[in-house]
């Protein structure tokens, strides 16, 4: 009888990882055409800077397109944005309780220091993205196509990825209160170094997500409850 032949783990060196972003913008933002008004719905937006003084609370820019742009704004509760497109953009310290994205194209766009009550990303389409630091109470990425896709540095309280597809996606040093992948499609999907704290949700459709050891051990009571198998000592 063969003796079974072992496959090796596959090291970092050859795990496909997510391609950073790395948008067209001037090393010195003060180049970019400073905006007095706010965005509007269905516009043209390129290379302008909306400056941190500018209140967007409650402004309609659905289905708008930025391109090559700098948006500081620290007041932008209830950002109407479903539909927007960005490309080659930086979204850097918005305050909003309600931030109703949905259904938006980012591509590489660097996103930083946000802090979010309500997130509604649902049906958005992200390809090289990077989220660095801030907080959000509540992120709503169902639906959504997530590629190269970095989330650094991010509590993110409630995350609900429920029947998205993510594509290399990794979350690097963040705070993951409870996590939703029921009907989701994870391909080199790394959770590693980051800290699921409350639960998880839909653990039969993990495949394709990378964890440590010790979250594997975190995730082994949920494993057993969700194959049935009974743990007794």
């Amino acid at each position: 009888m063969p003796t079974p032949r072992r496959v090796p783990a596959r090291s970092d060196a050859t795990r496909p990882v997510p391609a950073l972003p790395s948008p067209d913008l001037p090393a010195d933002e003060g180049e970019l055409r400073h905006r007095a008004h706010p965005p509007v719905a269905g516009g043209d937006h390129d290379g302008e800077l909306f400056p941190a003084e500018l209140d967007l609370s409650g402004v309609d820019a659905r289905d708008a397109r930025f391109l090559g742009c700098v948006v500081r704004s620290s007041r932008a509760d209830a950002l109407q944005l479903a539909g927007a497109r960005f490309v080659d953009c930086r979204i850097a310290g918005l305050g909003a309780t309600e931030a109703p994205w949905r259904a938006g194209t980012w591509r590489d766009t660097v996103v930083q220091g946000c802090r979010i009550g309500a997130l509604d990303l649902s049906t958005a389409s992200w390809n090289r993205v990077l989220v660095r630091g801030g907080r959000v109470d509540f992120a709503n990425l169902r639906g959504a196509d997530l590629v190269d896709v970095t989330f650094d540095g991010v509590d993110l309280r409630d995350l609900d990825l429920g029947s998205a597809h993510l594509r290399r996606v990794r979350f690097s040093d963040c705070r993951i209160g409870r996590l939703d992948v029921t009907g989701a499609r994870l391909e080199a999907v790394d959770l590693r170094g980051s800290e699921i704290t409350e639960g998880l949700d839909g653990v039969g459709d993990l495949r394709g997500a990378v964890v440590s050891s010790s979250q594997l051990l975190q995730l082994a009571p949920l494993m057993a409850a969700h194959l049935g198998v009974v743990v007794e000592d």
